[in-house]
């Protein structure tokens, strides 16, 4: 926004040179893009911060300005008052969305002469970079850029029975605005119309049915508030940002709409040699009531590490058009209508610090007391599964939470799967990124792509992460943990054959193993199951005490090729909420066994489709109480194992704590265990 210095000393005395202001207003908040010279005279160029409508103006600068040199701000020159004679059927007004427009006026100026603007008012326009059109507009214009509300001039006789009406556009209706383009409206568009069409896009662009012209000889004056998301919204929707736009969009001052409406008038009467013939409407049915805050002294000096002068700081106040009333420490401040970003006391205490000078506050570390903190039970568990994976060889990988269904169709997720439920997004702001993930594995997947594009072949990572989905009106999130493996587990390993030092579906599996055994997760299981995304016979479900809680396997051929990763790619996707539920943080102190362990070797030979884990519950159910582990040491097939059949070992560790163990013993729970073998899972045990 461009202001005008000669502009600004009518309202305010200022102590500065050009050079000098150009300084002081940065301090103030307000940036100073450049500094120009137009005629003499000095134009400075503001970029005003989206929250701080009530700079959008000459005299809310001079408002800051004053209150930099503890004066107060003089208001236009002249009388702000309505003629008083006629009435007020001329104009009639209808308002059907008080929500977005709260406040709405409309007066009736006749015996208008348009023609050329005043040199004054063209040269300040200009100056300011808007357009001098003719007398009538630039005095709207000129408001505009004095008070900071944007208003718009009616050909009276070109408005339908002199009646304004706002509402919201009609299905297929149809403007042509002042720019020259017709523009289809929709049923979110705020107008104003007359009786019988829109005349203007409340808040942005005026119609060119009811423009002002050379032969205008009676103008309908509207100045209105409008909801500032509203304009921003219709804004954006429609492509057409103007100063009225970018001011109601920063929020402006719903009580000085009037007051500038009769400022207006004042100049239609100067200007255009108009006379005011109807009443100023005023609709305004619920007048916003004066906000207060409360103000307590020893925060303000809390929060700004130095001591100010309660009596400056309450200057600051006043002169910023604040009234304070006086107490001891706690202050009860009414803010102003025109100051829509104060809302609570840290917003007082920002003004007094930019006033005071951002100079005075000295560089220090502040002291505060502190106490000992925790994190929470659930970060804290999040952090081991971290810990326990790293160890484990894996690297930690943070990818965007966003996502597009796309991605499931690469992982060849079926149309009724959860994983299918996505939340969308409102705004995207790219077309890769259009909802919420209900899975980790594609932006894992995508970090390997991107690394093995780069040559980097080898990649273990993980993620723990949280996965949406829809839950009513709501988004319900869940903690998910992923993991990837692809290349060489072992790097360097110039003594150990290529395929043994590849990651292979076991290094997988022994890394969701290994995490299951330092939480002391109990009741883990791996079956195979078909999962679309995994290798037809190369993946497994995972559960824990009969709950299935994620997969893992070898990431399908053809998804391999839909993220352009080679064969050899391994993935796991596991419910970690369901799994940190499950463990026990606290270990339970055993004490050392005081009597030796006696081993035992058994070897049972079982069909094909038997897994190990199954016989392994067999064993370990058929053992009692004596039965201290259970481990896997071989995998056998081949003769004289007969086909469609292996043979498996297991090294069984017998232990009492009462008492050494004798051998009839040992050898009664072998034989228990080798009858229940043979009775449920048809093994036959070798000698």
């Amino acid at each position: 926004m461009k202001v005008l210095l000669s502009w600004l000393k009518e309202y305010v005395d200022i102590p500065y040179g050009i050079d000098d202001l150009g300084e002081r207003l940065p301090m103030l908040g307000i940036g100073v893009d450049g500094i120009e010279r137009s005629g003499g005279d000095a134009v400075f160029d503001l970029e005003i911060a989206a929250n701080r409508g009530d700079l959008m103006s000459h005299l809310g600068v001079a408002r800051e300005l004053a209150a930099a040199t503890r004066t107060a701000a003089r208001p236009p020159a002249g009388s702000l008052r309505a003629d008083s004679a006629g009435g007020s059927d001329a104009v009639r007004v209808e308002v059907r969305e008080p929500a977005l427009c709260p406040r709405f006026t409309a007066a009736l100026i006749a015996d208008v002469t348009v023609g050329p603007s005043p040199d004054w008012m063209a040269r300040r326009l200009e100056a300011c970079g808007i357009r001098s059109i003719n007398n009538v507009v630039d005095i709207t214009n000129y408001v505009m850029l004095e008070l900071g509300q944007p208003m718009h001039a009616f050909d009276y006789d070109r408005v339908q029975e002199g009646r304004l009406v706002v509402r919201l556009a009609t299905p297929g209706e149809r403007l042509t605005t002042l720019d020259g383009v017709d523009r289809l409206l929709d049923p979110q568009t705020l107008v104003v119309a007359d009786a019988g069409r829109a005349a203007s896009i409340a808040g942005i662009v005026g119609g060119a049915s009811t423009e002002i012209r050379a032969s205008t000889r009676r103008v309908l004056l509207e100045a209105a508030s409008w909801h500032p998301p509203m304009i921003r919204r219709t804004s954006k929707r429609l492509g057409v940002r103007t100063e009225s736009s970018a001011r109601f969009e920063r929020g402006i001052d719903t009580g000085t709409v009037l007051a500038a409406s009769l400022r207006a008038q004042q100049l239609m009467r100067e200007v255009a040699g108009g006379r005011v013939v109807s009443k100023t409407l005023d609709v305004y049915p619920s007048p916003l009531p004066g906000h207060q805050v409360s103000l307590r002294w020893p925060r303000v000096e809390r929060l700004l590490g130095i001591s100010v002068v309660q009596s400056e700081g309450i200057m600051i106040l006043r002169s910023l058009g604040c009234e304070v009333a006086d107490g001891h420490e706690h202050l009860v401040v009414t803010v102003p209508s025109f100051r829509r970003d104060v809302e609570r006391e840290e917003d007082l205490i920002e003004d007094i610090a930019r006033h005071y000078g951002y100079e005075r506050i000295l560089e220090h570390m502040p002291v505060e007391a502190t106490a000992m903190a925790s994190r929470a039970p659930v970060l804290e568990a999040e952090r081991m599964v971290r810990g326990i994976l790293i160890r484990a060889g894996l690297t930690e990988a943070l990818t965007v939470s966003l996502t597009t269904p796309a991605d499931l169709d690469r992982l060849h997720v079926p149309p009724t799967h959860p994983w299918r439920s996505m939340v969308p997004l409102r705004n995207p702001l790219i077309e890769d990124h259009t909802h919420l993930r209900t899975t980790l594995l594609p932006g894992l997947l995508q970090v390997v792509r991107v690394n093995v594009s780069r040559s980097v072949t080898d990649a273990q990572i993980f993620e723990v992460g949280r996965t949406f989905h829809p839950s009513g009106a709501s988004v319900a999130e869940h903690r998910r943990l992923a993991l990837v493996m692809t290349g060489r587990a072992l790097r360097g390993a110039w003594n150990v054959p290529p395929e043994l030092a590849s990651v292979s579906y076991f290094h997988l599996k022994g890394a969701v193993e290994s995490l299951f055994q330092e939480l002391r997760v109990g009741g883990a299981a791996f079956a195979p199951a078909p999962v679309p995304w995994l290798h037809p016979v190369r993946g497994a479900a995972v559960s824990l005490s009969g709950q299935e809680v994620g997969t893992l396997g070898e990431l399908h051929p053809e998804v391999a090729a839909a993220y352009d990763l080679p064969p050899g790619v391994y993935a796991a996707d596991l419910d970690l909420e369901a799994l940190l539920q499950r463990a026990t943080f606290r270990p339970q102190f055993a004490p050392l066994p005081r009597f030796p362990a006696v081993r035992r070797d058994l070897s049972a030979i079982v069909a094909d489709g038997v897994a190990a884990a199954e016989v392994e519950r067999v064993i370990v159910e058929a053992g009692g109480s004596l039965l201290a582990t259970v481990d896997v040491f071989d995998v056998y097939t081949g003769p004289p194992v007969p086909p469609g059949h292996r043979n498996l070992a297991f090294a069984l560790s017998f232990r009492s704590n009462e008492r050494t163990l004798s051998a009839d013993e040992v050898d009664t729970a072998v034989r228990r265990i080798t009858e229940a073998l043979a009775r449920r899972l048809r093994a036959k045990i070798r000698q």
